[in-house]
């Protein structure tokens, strides 16, 4: 090997790695994965929800499966209706049912909200009878919408990670990721429209 080529290669590598170092360090899903918690917006008083409509979430119509940590989860999305999104989610453990959740996005004034409420495999509500937890939008990008302690950022037409802030009593516990990928629904183009 000539003199002039170990010296390419000395600088070519170097500089390779400092290209990738930055290309990953600039990248939204490796820093979403070194710290998801930044993913999480909470609500404050006072703070204004940024202009949306349900259209904007049709993306996310179809039959998804995640993985939590403790199992898979599947997660049914039904085409908006009337300013409405609604879904089911079926949470596995490994030798059982978790829970289940029925949620809502829903257009409420000039933005969206997100309204959920948990059952028990045997049908119990965690929430009271007429209680349900509001998520309203915090905050949106080109690619993540982000509800009071739980977000959903689109990597692609046919997957999404939901960032989740599991809290217990007023205290912060954990920031779950959960990556799902489409497995039946209308297929999407990037822009979100249907292919």
């Amino acid at each position: 090997m000539g003199l002039q080529h170990r010296a390419y290669v000395l600088f070519r590598f170097p500089t390779a790695v400092f290209a990738l170092a930055i290309l990953f360090h600039a990248s939204p899903s490796t820093a979403q994965l070194a710290n998801p918690r930044a993913m999480i917006k909470l609500h404050a008083e006072g703070r204004q929800s940024p202009r949306a409509t349900i259209a904007d979430m049709a993306w996310i119509e179809g039959h998804w499966i995640g993985d939590m940590p403790d199992g898979p989860v599947e997660h049914v999305l039904l085409s908006p209706r009337f300013g409405q999104l609604p879904g089911f989610v079926r949470a596995l453990a490994p030798q059982n049912l978790a829970f289940y959740e029925i949620g809502v996005f829903a257009e409420i004034g000039h933005s969206l909200t997100l309204r959920v409420k948990h059952f028990t495999p045997e049908l119990a509500g965690w929430e009271a009878q007429a209680a349900y937890i509001d998520r309203p939008l915090l905050d949106r990008d080109a690619t993540s919408f982000y509800f009071d302690g739980a977000t959903f950022s689109r990597t692609g037409p046919d997957s999404f990670t939901v960032y989740f802030l599991n809290r217990s009593e007023g205290q912060e516990r954990e920031t779950l990721v959960i990556p799902f990928r489409r497995t039946s629904g209308p297929a999407r183009r990037s822009d979100g429209a249907p292919s």
